[in-house]
């Protein structure tokens, strides 16, 4: 099994690779000389046998990222789930003073039933 690469025929761009078998008969537009990794934009140079490309810096340079600025319904989203989150935190605290109270007013009918007992 070897690794073909193809290209354009007007452009020489790389377009795809693929898995051959060892008797498989190059046609045009393709080659088996390897396509060196990081190189960007590669293109085939028939002459010289070679991949030519430009680097990481050069292709940044040619493609600026511009900042992608969230929609309005995304920071709606963003603050309500913001929101939600501190209703869970108020429900957990609550929760825990319910649970709190709960043993407390248990253990004053406790107390007040034993008191009655005592007075009886």
């Amino acid at each position: 099994m070897i690794v073909i690469y193809r290209y354009n025929a007007s452009t020489k761009k790389l377009t795809g690779t693929d898995v051959v078998a060892d008797d498989y008969e190059l046609k045009a537009n393709e080659t088996t000389v390897v396509c060196p990794d990081g190189l960007y934009e590669p293109s085939f140079d028939e002459a010289a046998q070679t991949w030519k490309g430009i680097t990481k810096e050069e292709w940044e340079a040619k493609h600026p990222q511009q900042p992608v600025e969230p929609t309005t319904q995304q920071k709606l989203d963003a603050q309500t789930q913001i929101q939600l989150a501190q209703l869970m935190k108020q429900n957990k605290e609550q929760a825990t003073l319910n649970a709190r109270l709960t043993i407390d007013i248990a253990s004053l009918k406790k107390q007040v039933a034993g008191d009655t007992k005592a007075a009886q």
